[in-house]
């Protein structure tokens, strides 16, 4: 069975776990609340947007390579959006964090560059290369801004087209 090919544009989803910061109920008060720090997971939905093929192109649009990255979509890391600190979830307290728990609406993503992802060293094709560089196929890994540095945490679907396949 072969793998359809990635192109500009394909959609990368997945989920990154990352460092916040804001404030929670405080377990003694006064005050009423208190710093936390923890991580958190966050939704990726980006897409891949960058460093594509030059040379090839499938109907109109280039080939992602296993060089590209991906970027998250529009309005993802503002306010509102799925990667931005309110939106987390499963959060965990860091050592020496006074509150337990967060205040979802004070948190704030901690980790930078924010937004990020690249192809997983195990990502591509063994068999189609463009210049040397392997083409990117649809259920590749994507290593994504994960504060932790958790590879593969995406994967990327090839939306783009559906007629082109390597079987390798």
């Amino acid at each position: 069975m072969g793998h359809l090919l990635v192109v500009k544009g394909d959609p990368v989803r997945g989920t990154d776990r990352h460092h916040v910061q804001g404030l929670g109920p405080n377990p003694a008060p006064p005050p009423p609340t208190a710093p936390y720090t923890g991580t958190g997971d966050y939704a990726y939905r980006g897409s891949v947007t960058e460093a594509l093929s030059t040379f090839v192109t499938i109907g109109g649009l280039p080939v992602a390579l296993v060089t590209s990255r991906s970027g998250l979509d529009p309005g993802e890391d503002a306010p509102g959006g799925g990667h931005a600190g309110p939106a987390g979830g499963d959060f965990v307290p860091g050592p020496g964090t006074v509150a337990v728990t967060p205040t979802p609406a004070t948190l704030q993503i901690t980790d930078t560059p924010l937004g990020t992802g690249v192809p997983n060293s195990a990502a591509g094709s063994a068999l189609l290369t463009v210049g040397g560089v392997r083409v990117l196929l649809d259920g590749d890994a994507v290593d994504t801004c994960d504060g932790l540095g958790t590879p593969a945490g995406s994967t990327v679907a090839a939306n783009g087209q559906d007629f082109v396949t390597c079987s390798g």
